[in-house]
């Protein structure tokens, strides 16, 4: 439907700009006709259900409106523009571009099938933003006190007690990056709470529309380590993850009070109400699986924790004779680390059992080590999905992207189900 789309744009502009040279009139007001038309069209594959209405379609939108608008205006004047080849070559090379624009949405996140359920709940959404006054936000340039927009998945239309579950996000990832595993977890009888790290995610949207885009700084920084330069400075890198872990645990333990303190306002939203306080795990992708690792390990209300594919940074205490220092106290709760298969197997060649993650396993009271062969790092994420293209270029493995993130769904449901659910361990295989 997206090529055909495209075809039958091209093909109108190119019909008048044939038609225009073969009898040198611009012919304005007919393509004005067709213009609306052609917004006419749009409204009634929209309402039909031909086009499902989604942000896709959104550029797609404002470029007919924009062009009815402009032919609205043609249609009301007696005279035609004069004809120029020039000005005709120019208006069809600007048109093309913008329909190539407008497109792009349609092309870099089609439409795809959602994952199903296996829970028997129904799944709500909820959105907040908060404020944390005791601290200012390094990024804002200003006296701006932390705001951080969290989103909530939670089983509809129920009185029961659930576990809460706190995701973070990768490094530039957003709230939304594991949209399936909120899905799945809250329809199995959990609320989920999604932070977004203002100025550390891609992007986030408040409560009230503001957009806020990630640091440019800190997306260069990032993208710099995680290339794995040789000549990079080892201590130069601790000491700035060791920045990023501070504002990550920081924003976590903000968002993780704010909820418990809601739980316990008898005026609050229903949902806050189910949440069961002595049932919490935590969970994250990438930089966001390091900062979940380290609450786990800080405060004594959380009772499992999940890290997709990230390096526990919040184990390194130090930096001694040119290397970190590991964290020797054993790691206090159950914990499960979801690797994608480069980077277990590079870590176990290149550093053994002084990897962070292995150091921390070796010496935690439960741990859980599971590899999936071919996958990569954005695999456990609903990225490929949701955009294929993207995916690819940021990086995804050879793993069939369905088959891995249903796996990881169904992994992280029953470790959570095991510790926050049914107090026994759960039965999990090393390999996928």
């Amino acid at each position: 439907m997206n090529i055909l789309t495209l075809v039958v744009l091209l093909l109108i502009e190119g019909m008048f700009f044939t038609w225009s040279i073969l009898t040198k009139q611009t012919h304005l007001k007919e393509k004005g006709i067709v213009n609306l038309s052609i917004l006419f069209l749009f409204g009634i594959l929209v309402y039909s259900g031909v086009f499902v209405w989604s942000f896709r379609y959104i550029m797609l939108l404002l470029l007919l409106i924009a062009q009815s608008a402009y032919s609205i205006c043609v249609l009301s004047k007696r005279r035609n523009r004069e004809y120029s080849i020039g000005k005709n070559i120019v208006c069809l090379v600007s048109k093309i571009s913008l329909i190539f624009l407008s497109l792009l949405p349609l092309f870099l996140f089609p439409r795809y099938q959602e994952l199903p359920l296996s829970g028997t709940y129904d799944v709500d959404t909820a959105k907040y933003t908060w404020i944390d006054n005791s601290r200012k936000d390094p990024f804002s340039g200003s006296e701006d006190k932390r705001a951080l927009t969290v989103e909530f998945w939670y089983p509809a239309d129920s009185k029961e007690k659930y576990p809460l579950v706190v995701f973070s996000h990768g490094a530039f990832g957003f709230s939304g990056s594991n949209y399936s595993t909120f899905a799945e977890l809250a329809s199995n009888g959990y609320i989920v709470a999604s932070i977004g790290h203002t100025h550390h995610a891609f992007y986030t949207i408040d409560t009230s529309g503001k957009l806020t885009t990630v640091d440019q700084s800190f997306l260069k920084k990032a993208t710099e380590i995680n290339a794995v330069i040789d000549s990079q400075d080892e201590e130069d890198i601790f000491n700035t993850t060791k920045e990023w872990m501070k504002l990550r645990t920081e924003d976590m333990n903000f968002v993780l009070d704010t909820i418990l303190l809601e739980c316990e306002n008898e005026v609050t939203d229903r949902f806050f109400g189910n949440i069961d306080p002595d049932k919490i795990g935590v969970i994250g992708h990438s930089l966001g699986g390091a900062a979940a690792a380290q609450i786990g390990r800080e405060r004594s209300d959380i009772d499992a924790a999940i890290v997709l594919d990230g390096t526990m940074l919040g184990e390194e205490i130090g930096f001694e004779n040119g290397k970190v220092v590991l964290n020797p106290e054993p790691y206090p709760i159950p914990l499960l680390n979801l690797y994608a298969e480069d980077h277990y197997t590079l870590s176990k060649e290149l550093v053994g059992d002084d990897y962070d993650n292995h150091y921390a396993s070796n010496r935690a009271i439960c741990s859980y080590d599971i590899v999936f062969r071919g996958a990569g790092h954005l695999n456990f994420t609903d990225l490929p999905l949701f955009s294929p293209i993207l995916a690819n270029t940021l990086g995804i493995g050879a793993v069939d992207p369905r088959y891995c993130i249903e796996n990881t769904n169904r992994i992280v449901l029953t470790f959570f189900d095991g510790y926050l659910k049914y107090n026994c361990a759960p039965d999990l295989k090393g390999e996928y």
